[in-house]
């Protein structure tokens, strides 16, 4: 997350990716810029790779704390994103964002593939927690159809009322430990498929757990979808531009 209301940051590329790396920079899965737009504040996301990306649901949340910590966002609110304006709102110390609708959902097969700002394959798997994730994934990211611009894979499990899911992200390029656009959507498709009757799902990721709530439509679209969670911010600082 950096500051960059004055503009006076132009990152290329590679800086970006090298910033990102986990063993010759700070070590992240994205970059994000905070900037103004007239009046509106902006969040300007990056994939680890250094190329712009669709919208990230978690960054968006720690995005809004981070804004917060700057004065500039308040309790609720709105700020501009590169899918288009999102509502916030602090539950408690939680940090609620509102997701686009969700018009389109693809049945491929036993999976279904939609777009929550981002786009996600999501697919039903028994024991989720060892499958072989990059493996897995890279078939269908790397498949005829997805391979030109790519799609981030989920694999999702009931287990004990909660749904369970682990997320590999275009971009990256390997598994996050939580991915929030692929939360909303592994949640809309347990209810689209059938699984779930709930409208507030819980999902646990590798990095925690999230809350998923949503407006079913009988044309079989979303609306209203909040993504729910903690936030925090590990540490701050300084380092010179590679």
């Amino acid at each position: 997350m950096i500051d960059n209301r004055e503009l006076d940051l132009n990152l290329l590329q590679n800086q970006i990716a090298q910033l990102c790396n986990r063993r010759f920079g700070i070590g992240a899965d994205g970059l994000i810029l905070l900037q103004m737009e007239e009046r509106t504040v902006r969040m300007v996301y990056f994939n680890s790779d250094g190329a712009p990306s669709s919208m990230c649901g978690n960054g968006g949340r720690c995005f809004v704390d981070f804004a917060q910590n700057l004065n500039v966002l308040r309790n609720s609110g709105i700020f501009l994103a590169v899918d288009g304006l999102h509502d916030f709102k602090m539950i408690g110390e939680l940090v609620s964002l509102k997701m686009g609708d969700v018009s389109n959902i693809e049945a491929i097969g036993d999976a279904v593939y939609m777009d929550t700002g981002s786009p996600h394959y999501v697919t039903m798997v028994d024991e989720v927690l060892d499958i072989d994730i990059i493996a897995d994934a890279r078939k269908v990211r790397y498949n005829e159809r997805f391979s030109e611009k790519g799609t981030n894979v989920n694999f999702a499990e009931m287990m004990d009322g909660i749904t369970h899911i682990r997320t590999y992200e275009r971009g990256v390029e390997d598994e996050t430990l939580s991915c929030g656009t692929g939360a909303t959507a592994a949640a809309i498709a347990m209810h689209y498929l059938g699984n779930v009757s709930e409208t507030d799902i819980p999902v646990k990721v590798l990095g925690g757990k999230v809350n998923v709530s949503f407006k079913p439509r009988a044309d079989g679209s979303y609306t209203d979808i909040w993504l729910t969670g903690p936030t925090a911010q590990v540490f701050d600082g300084e380092i010179e531009l590679p």
